[in-house]
């Protein structure tokens, strides 16, 4: 097993901030405390809630100390994490050009089958229903957690999720942070924000600004991004927020290597989003409720309005959709006993057209609107073993209603069994993923037909603390996919079908609290290959070292086996091998007050150094050495 470097250093942080809520569900309850000093590398830490949910978290400081500049560089080394990207700044589309995937599970087809959220709401095309990674930034994330198993407890209507918290203030003040680098390309990556609380209210505002000229010719990308959020505290254990984002991209693709470069090929895309969100911590009662609203649009300037047929006349792809609905849950607690009850309840839609560039007339387009509502149940009880050992059972189910097509049922179950700093658990659960409004245009004649893809995942495993030494999770788990939506020559059809075993581990070590390690990995096999995103092997190891009071020094790297991905921009979109790769990054920061009373850190930043060839598209080589030099003040 090949190992990699990936960690970070240091800085004290408390238990209680490392294990903050992130999705705001109550049923997410950390199971372990944890007591450490130093900050842990690549992830925050790991954890399986007593309702089965297995769940990773990366803080802030672990987005800046890997040099993230969006939500797959930011993931990259997480276990169980693979993703996709061809250039320095900006996601090409949703077809590859930019995506995550979890155990295979991925953002990049139609339909994808992972979800984005931002502070509990769905990020994705109304149209198109799957995530596009421009429209939803990291620049004033406060954490992202990861579920890597199906949740339907926390997340309906997908087969694993990616939330992005963004910043709030908790404590009475203002703060303030400016972050500018430039790199390679002439790439500028640049964002501000500020936020405060004064007495029951808070609130945050921030803009970001990232610019590329990538590594190739048509290789340009320009991300701007908007951020505000306004707090009230309603009583001392209600929480109202309304927090608003918005975006405006756009991105070029440089065309595969070894062909011309296009003369359009450019992807933009705005969106503005909105949400209310209560949050309630009381003694008994502990949960959230929102409302969101989203729309949204994509320009898409093509060189051929039909990419798999080169003779097709240019033009314009033009979307647009707006998304809204509501979401909650709440714990009951009763001494030992939980009782959960969550309502979810969305709406997604909009329109989409091929307009021809030569007599600006319709060519082809579909709209529509479909409607969900998914409520969910559950139960936990904590059996007290003696001598500190607890039982906990649990289990839940959510059905779900759909305007379109047959109801489903989604349950989960699990049994933990804990005591002091361990805990062993195994669970099982189920991913439902409905068809989205484009089979409507895509497969007209087999949409009705269709029915929802199904992941079933049954996992098993241990989370061990040493004290402050040392932290290990580990899990083995088994998925199957039923039903799952393939394109053929008659158009999209349930004929899929995919099973596959694996084994993660996480490891956190912390020697001293000037050193900080990290190692983990992913192997999964598949019953049936080649399946798309889904490596045999996957392993992350690295460490952080504070080399004097000022200069910190974080080194990390990865391994990826081979693979197999589409081709999906190309005349025969087939499954095609990319080689394995193995790449080193590294990082070099100079506090500031080592030069000034100022707050913050001078760095250098270097991906890939040692100039590796590999590439996560085909036919989309990464540029090699990918530097970078930045700034930044805390105030």
């Amino acid at each position: 097993m090949v190992f990699c470097l990936a960690a970070w250093g240091s800085g004290a942080q408390s238990a209680s901030n490392m294990l903050a809520e992130t999705e705001g569900t109550t049923s997410n309850t950390v199971v372990l405390a944890r007591v450490v000093v130093t900050a842990s590398p690549i992830t925050d830490f790991e954890r399986v809630t007593k309702d089965g949910a297995n769940s990773v978290v990366i803080s802030r400081q672990q987005i800046e100390r890997l040099s993230a500049t969006d939500l797959p560089t930011a993931l990259r080394q997480v276990p169980g994490v693979s993703i996709s990207r061809y250039s320095p700044v900006g996601a090409y589309g949703g077809g590859q050009g930019g995506s995550v995937y979890i155990r295979g599970a991925g953002t990049a087809r139609p339909g994808g089958e992972i979800k984005i959220y931002t502070d509990g709401v769905p990020r994705e095309s109304g149209v198109w229903s799957h995530p596009l990674m421009d429209i939803a930034p990291i620049d004033f994330a406060e954490r992202i957690t990861v579920a890597k198993n199906p949740q339907p407890q926390n997340y309906p209507g997908t087969f694993g999720a990616i939330n992005i918290e963004t910043k709030r203030r908790h404590t009475q003040g203002h703060e303030g942070e400016l972050d500018l680098a430039y790199g390679r390309f002439n790439t500028l990556i640049s964002s501000a924000s500020v936020g405060g609380k004064e007495d029951i209210f808070d609130y945050y505002a921030g803009a970001a600004y990232k610019y590329s000229e990538g590594a190739r010719k048509h290789g340009e990308a320009e991300l701007k991004s908007v951020f505000a959020r306004a707090g009230w505290e309603v009583t001392p254990e209600e929480h109202l927020a309304y927090i608003f984002q918005h975006t405006d991209n756009w991105v070029r693709d440089p065309g595969p290597k070894g062909t011309p470069a296009p003369l359009r090929d450019q992807f933009d895309t705005k969106t503005g989003t909105h949400i209310i969100r209560l949050e309630s911590e009381r003694e008994s009662l502990k949960g959230y409720a929102l409302f969101y609203y989203e729309n949204g649009e994509i320009r898409w300037h093509k060189d051929h309005l039909n990419d798999d047929i080169k003779s097709s006349p240019p033009g314009y792809s033009n979307t647009d959709w707006d998304n809204y609905g509501f979401r909650s849950s709440y714990d009951l607690l009763i001494e030992r006993l939980t009782l959960t009850g969550s309502l979810d309840s969305w709406s997604e839609g909009g329109q989409t057209g091929n307009i021809l560039e030569s007599t600006n007339q319709r060519v082809w387009g579909y709209n529509g609107r479909f409607f969900t509502t998914a409520p969910y149940a559950g139960v936990r009880y904590d059996f007290d073993l003696g001598h500190d050992w607890t039982l906990t059972p649990s289990v839940g189910a959510r059905h779900y209603f759909s305007s379109e097509f047959d109801d489903e049922t989604a349950p989960c179950a699990a049994l933990t069994l804990e005591r002091g700093g361990l805990q062993l658990f195994v669970s099982h659960a189920r991913g439902v993923h409905y068809p989205g409004i484009y089979m409507r245009g895509t497969s007209p004649a087999t949409w009705k037909s269709l029915e929802a893809e199904t992941l079933d995942t049954t996992e098993a495993g241990a989370h061990l603390e040493v004290g402050e030494l040392a932290v290990v999770h580990a899990t083995v788990f088994h998925t199957e996919v039923e039903n799952r939506m393939d394109l053929t020559s008659g158009g999209y059809l349930n004929t899929g079908s995919m099973r596959a075993n694996g084994a993660e581990l996480s490891l956190h070590l912390y020697p001293h609290e000037d050193l900080t390690l990290f190692a983990g990995g992913t192997y999964t096999r598949p019953e049936t290959e080649p399946v798309s995103r889904l490596p045999d092997l996957t392993t992350t190891v690295g460490t952080s070292y504070q080399l004097s009071r000022y200069v910190r020094w974080d080194l990390d790297a990865e391994y990826v086996a081979s693979q197999y991905a589409h081709s999906m921009r190309s005349a025969s979109p087939d499954l095609h091998r990319l080689e394995s790769y193995f790449v080193f990054n590294t990082r070099v920061a100079l506090d500031l007050q080592a030069l000034s009373q100022l707050n913050g850190e001078l760095y250098i930043a270097a991906e890939n150094f040692t100039n590796r060839h590999y590439e996560y598209f085909p036919g989309y080589p990464m540029p090699g050495v990918m530097w970078y030099t930045g700034m930044k003040l805390k105030f």
